[in-house]
């Protein structure tokens, strides 16, 4: 029975661990003196959130003219993102929208995914982006291959 127990309470806190999606979760706009969203999320206490959806995201939207400039930074985590990686332009405004999958993947400036901030907007014409099945698809084969061991073993062994 003891073991029994044991069992359990492994499969409880290894299912808890990879179960969540840790996000930076923050905005800013022009008008903000606090620019810690943009600069950098992890260095403040709070901005940091686990959770209960998909993807993180991030929304960048610049104004064009003066080019560059920054109108909102906008982080968060989603089910159903409106744009994967896309950069959508109007007259006025470069929006550049991003959504990940691994934890705190929505990191970076909001133009690029966060690998390397002065290279590498996703946004560049010459870069192709190809979907693929995200990292946190491992942790679920993980925890599948976990269950059937843990309840192989409680069959067999007690």
């Amino acid at each position: 029975m003891e073991l029994k127990a044991i069992y359990l309470c492994l499969f409880l806190l290894y299912v808890r661990k990879v179960s969540s999606l840790k996000c930076y979760t923050c905005s800013c706009t022009e008008d903000d003196s606090d620019t810690t969203c943009l600069t950098g999320p992890g260095k403040k206490s709070g901005m940091v959130t686990d959770c209960d959806k998909k993807y993180c995201y991030t929304v960048r939207v610049d104004y064009k003219d003066p080019r560059g400039k920054l109108q909102s930074l906008l982080r968060t985590c989603l089910d159903k993102p409106d744009y994967m990686h896309e950069v959508i332009e109007d007259e006025t405004h470069r929006s550049y929208y991003m959504a990940c999958k691994s934890d705190l993947c929505n990191n970076g400036n909001g133009r690029t995914d966060g690998s390397d901030q002065e290279n590498g907007a996703f946004g560049d014409k010459s870069t192709i982006y190809c979907p693929g099945i995200g990292s946190n698809r491992s942790s679920v084969i993980n925890v599948n291959m976990f269950m059937y061991v843990v309840i192989y073993l409680a069959y067999c062994c007690l």
